[in-house]
């Protein structure tokens, strides 16, 4: 397996050099330290996938800012030879206006992802991702739209099957209403393999993302600030979800899923979410249906 050691030298230099930032009144400096759990069940071949990963944001008021992040994922399979132990590096940019014509905020937005793995027939591993992403808010924060695009390539797989790359639109409407304590956000996933034999079969699939999320006024039921509701219907296969910046590479075809997070703010710098969530999978080269329920915790510190 190919390692990224410079990653957490680079992940450690980038904190440093944006700690000054964190003095300067107009930047917003936070860091997210994350972690998943799930067993697979009723899968003949998988076991469990852990993940941990950290991510650093430096925001310049509302007008842009950057992103980095590292993911380190284990996959564990029935057979040990199997399983799989991912590198995953993660960049964005973002820029930001409010033309006056507009009404609203226009932002732009480009994703970076570099994937290396240890997939034994080099099937989901050797793996960069373009997504560019334009948005619009209105100014009363009641109207979202965004239209994004992901371009996956991967590398070439052990057994010839040939080259695969993967194109991906995720076009997004948003509400806001009960004053701001409410929103209601659907993203569609068009997603189009090049190469239909490296991914089960499939020439396309598609996929609607409901997602609902509500601020209480006060402190909610056992002290939760926000609570998230999300459901996903429909097939989607290596999808990108620019929301999470996950990627679904070393999954078969999701069928659907479900999840709930709340959110408890601690204080002024300090915030933790925690997901449980259900996602229904298809291992259709041998027809194998299985379930992965997970565990998901963020832990979010603001630096000011």
């Amino acid at each position: 397996m190919k390692t990224h050691p410079a990653t957490l030298v680079v992940l450690t230099m980038l904190v440093y050099a944006t700690a000054p930032l964190a003095d300067d009144g107009d930047w917003r400096i936070s860091t997210d330290l994350q972690g998943l759990y799930g067993p697979y069940s009723g899968s003949a071949l998988r076991d469990s996938l852990a993940n941990v990963g950290l991510f650093l944001h430096a925001d310049y008021l509302e007008a842009g800012g950057l992103a980095v992040g590292y993911n380190r994922t284990v996959v564990s399979f029935a057979d040990p030879d199997f399983d799989i132990d991912q590198d995953q590096v993660f960049a964005s940019g973002r820029f930001s206006a409010a033309p006056d014509w507009a009404s609203g905020r226009i932002s732009m937005r480009l994703d970076g992802y570099w994937i290396d793995n240890n997939d034994n027939a080099n099937g989901t591993g050797d793996l960069g991702i373009v997504a560019p992403l334009v948005s619009y808010m209105n100014f009363p924060k009641t109207l979202y739209l965004d239209i994004g695009y992901a371009r996956s390539s991967y590398g070439e797989a052990t057994d010839f099957s040939g080259d695969l790359t993967v194109d991906q639109l995720t076009p997004t409407v948003g509400f806001g209403f009960s004053e701001g304590r409410d929103w209601l956000q659907v993203r569609g996933y068009l997603i189009d393999p090049s190469n239909p034999s490296r991914a089960q079969g499939k020439s396309d699939t598609s996929a609607v993302e409901l997602k609902w999320m509500h601020w209480f006024s006060g402190p909610g039921p056992l002290g939760i600030n926000k609570i998230t509701l999300t459901g996903l219907v429909g097939e989607r296969v290596y999808a990108v979800d620019p929301d999470s910046a996950v990627v679904y590479n070393i999954a078969d075809v999701q069928k659907g899923s479900v999840a709930a997070a709340s959110t408890w703010r601690i204080n002024d710098r300090n915030e933790i979410l925690l997901q449980l969530g259900y996602e229904q999978y298809t291992n259709e080269l041998i027809a194998d249906d299985y379930s992965y329920p997970y565990l998901y915790i963020d832990f979010t510190h603001k630096w000011n």
